[in-house]
């Protein structure tokens, strides 16, 4: 898929996250739910951009988070089967070149520890 390089401003980002994140985050009732998933989405939203979002990838970065296989297997199949596709296949590839430029990529450092990202494309 070839799509030019477009400069994305926070405000579209901040957009596009949000749309991803909804149907994790719907459902939350207080805002300590609503904390943990949107550190979840946050997490997931990494491996989507880097482009290392397998289904071995997601469960073992939810593994340590989740622990328990019955948990990791819904929130992956939530991942996958809603929240990857509340976005379009054209905005995730938008995504995906704009932090392929390191620094945006260090923008995201806000969000924490984002050293596992090393090992995928963006630091080749």
């Amino acid at each position: 898929m070839n799509i030019k390089k477009k400069k994305l401003t926070d405000k579209k980002i901040n957009k596009l996250f949000d749309k991803y994140s909804y149907p994790m985050i719907k459902a939350c009732i207080t805002e300590s739910q609503k904390e943990k998933a949107i550190g979840l989405s946050k997490i997931l939203w990494l491996l989507l951009i880097s482009g290392t979002d397998t289904e071995e990838n997601i469960y073992v970065t939810l593994k340590d988070i989740l622990h328990q296989h019955d948990n990791i297997i819904s929130v992956g199949a939530l991942y996958t089967h809603k929240m990857k596709k509340s976005l379009t296949k054209k905005e995730i590839q938008i995504l995906k070149n704009h932090y392929e430029d390191i620094e945006n990529i260090n923008s995201l450092m806000e969000w924490g520890d984002i050293t596992f990202l090393k090992n995928s494309y963006f630091y080749a």
